[in-house]
């Protein structure tokens, strides 16, 4: 059996290339390119590390070619058969285009499976193990840092009267301003946790407008401008969050809920 591995499924599943000594793993030269160029745009060198460790102990390197990972798929059904391939993919497109053509398509715990009993290079393991540990403490720390930060913001508004109006005017705006700053470079520093603070701090706003209404319980204009801003700045926590799980098992179920797989 043949398995074609794409770069999504690498980055989720990075374990599935312990089986590279099998001889039966095929990776696409354009995933190769890819996780090399997510390198260069922050991801952790030690996924490419792995990478070239598999390549090295038998994983195949298939050249680059203009219909990518289909056209690649398809040529090797039509070399071995359709029942001797399976692409590893989390990319949902793909997958229903090559089962209109006969080819089957798994996911990586699928492959892992079928590989249960077969033999695992214990090094190649215990790192890509060691990537997964790494992915699930980035998620948890990022976690732990936006419900502090919630906290802290909580105090600041709900004690402003005392941290602002004692202060001299000069200092709000100086204040403000380093404020600014640091938010910036929280955001460029660590998109996840600061994605996550924006979701709890826009679910805060826009919750307020509505729970602290006065009778007759109707929402005005300046009411409304607050539900609607805070709903934008959970969009905007979103999207920082998205950008930041691209890279981690995280962001393949993220892919399938809100990008349809792509």
């Amino acid at each position: 059996m043949l398995y074609i591995l794409d770069a999504g499924a690498i980055i989720q599943r990075p374990e599935v290339l312990a089986h590279a000594g099998a001889g039966d793993l095929l990776i696409p030269q354009a995933a190769v390119d890819d996780i090399r160029d997510r390198k260069e745009r922050g991801l952790r060198g030690d996924l490419l590390d792995l990478l070239d460790r598999a390549i090295a102990a038998g994983a195949v390197v298939a050249p680059a070619s203009d219909g990518g990972m289909a056209e690649l798929a398809l040529k090797c059904a039509g070399e071995s058969g359709p029942g001797n391939v399976r692409v590893v993919t989390t990319d949902r497109r793909l997958i229903r285009f090559l089962a209109s053509k006969g080819v089957t398509s798994i996911g990586g715990g699928e492959l892992l499976s079928e590989h249960a009993t077969a033999p695992r290079d214990a090094g190649i393991l215990q790192a890509a193990q060691g990537i997964v540990s790494t992915q699930r403490r980035y998620l948890s720390v990022g976690l732990a840092i936006a419900v502090v930060a919630t906290g802290i913001a909580i105090t600041v508004v709900r004690n402003h009267q005392l941290i602002f109006h004692t202060a001299p005017d000069w200092i709000v705006p100086i204040a403000l301003l380093l404020a600014g700053l640091l938010f910036f470079w929280w955001r460029e520093r660590d998109r996840l946790s600061y994605g996550l603070f924006e979701v709890m701090i826009g679910l805060l706003i826009s919750s307020q407008s509505i729970v602290m209404l006065p009778s007759p319980y109707e929402l005005s204009t300046a009411k409304s401008i607050q539900l609607v801003g805070g709903l934008y700045v959970m969009v905007r926590g979103l999207d920082n969050i998205d950008r930041s799980v691209e890279d981690t098992r995280l962001g393949g179920w993220w892919r399938r809920l809100f990008r349809n797989g792509r």
